[in-house]
């Protein structure tokens, strides 16, 4: 509510500014692209292979061989290609929200896949 209450207040400054509707539709399309995953349903589904990610603007599919470790926290879980901590997890890695109802069937399943990982190679 408050951000979208903030996104209002930008879009008239920038109308405001510019006194151009073209680059104020731009910026909406610009702010609304960027804060999808805040605004519209976002699904994932883990099998034994990997995850399938739907969001409203798209799909994509990735495997579990693509991540080296997990870190869970009170949102959701990352995934992350690296061995060790890093600072470009959040830009390489995958963050998973999920409601804390499902919360540790989601992570038991992760740590079986990354068990098995582990077992494997």
């Amino acid at each position: 509510m408050i951000l979208t209450l903030f996104l209002l207040l930008l879009l008239t400054g920038i109308y405001a500014s510019f006194m151009d509707v073209f680059l104020t539709g731009l910026a909406v399309l610009i702010l609304l692209g960027s804060l999808a995953p805040f605004y519209f349903p976002t699904s994932y589904r883990m099998t034994e292979d990997g995850i399938s990610i739907r969001t409203a603007t798209g799909s994509r599919e990735k495997t579990w061989g693509l991540y080296r470790r997990y870190e869970a926290d009170r949102y959701g879980v990352l995934l992350s290609p690296f061995d060790t901590p890093s600072r470009l997890d959040r830009f390489h890695g995958l963050n998973l929200r999920f409601d804390t109802l499902d919360r540790e069937r989601v992570l038991d399943f992760i740590r079986q896949r990354f068990d098995r990982n582990d077992l494997e190679g």
